[in-house]
């Protein structure tokens, strides 16, 4: 069952996703709320897993410059064991069963279109298993999951202004 997120958790959660370094003391003084209670709303939404705060690498500025999604056709009876062996590799920064015509979709990184067809064709093509690969070099990204903020999380700065976050019970 989903956790119910109000609009105090979607206003923190949008300082965090706008800075992820922004201060609980910081983002209390913006919300209008007592620092206790941005500390404690973090920490929920951590432990029920609704965040994560994490470094995120953006892999053009440390040389990998090409990116592409690798569609695979796999034998039957095989999805998982290839999904798992390509999960480890380094390159890989997405990994995803899929329905429909392809089983297993991923998103990789490479240095040049040189490296990604190197990849794709001695590393990929080669684990026993998977009978096809679909490759889509991206040229663009306009949107990353870090960027998700799904139905109804959305807020606005009129919402935020309207809302009315206090007073609280210290912890809240």
């Amino acid at each position: 069952m989903a956790r119910p997120v109000d609009i105090l958790d979607r206003a923190i959660i949008k300082r965090l996703q706008d800075d992820g370094r922004m201060s609980s003391a910081e983002i209390a003084r913006q919300l209008g709320v007592a620092e206790r209670t941005v500390r404690a709303r973090i920490d929920r939404l951590v432990s029920d897993k609704v965040i994560r705060l994490v470094a995120s690498i953006v892999p053009s500025t440390v040389g990998y410059a090409v990116t592409a999604d690798v569609f695979l056709e796999v034998e039957a009876g095989r999805i998982q064991s290839v999904a798992s062996l390509i999960a480890a590799k380094p390159e890989v920064g997405y990994i995803g069963l899929t329905t429909g015509d392809r089983d297993i979709s991923l998103q990789i990184h490479a240095e040049s279109v040189e490296k990604l067809y190197d990849f794709v064709t001695n590393e990929l093509g080669t684990i026993s298993g998977v009978v096809r690969t679909n490759t889509f070099i991206i040229p663009k990204i306009l949107k990353t999951h870090f960027d998700f903020v799904g139905p109804g999380m959305r807020i606005d700065e009129e919402s935020e202004r309207e809302a009315d976050f206090g007073p609280r019970r210290i912890g809240s």
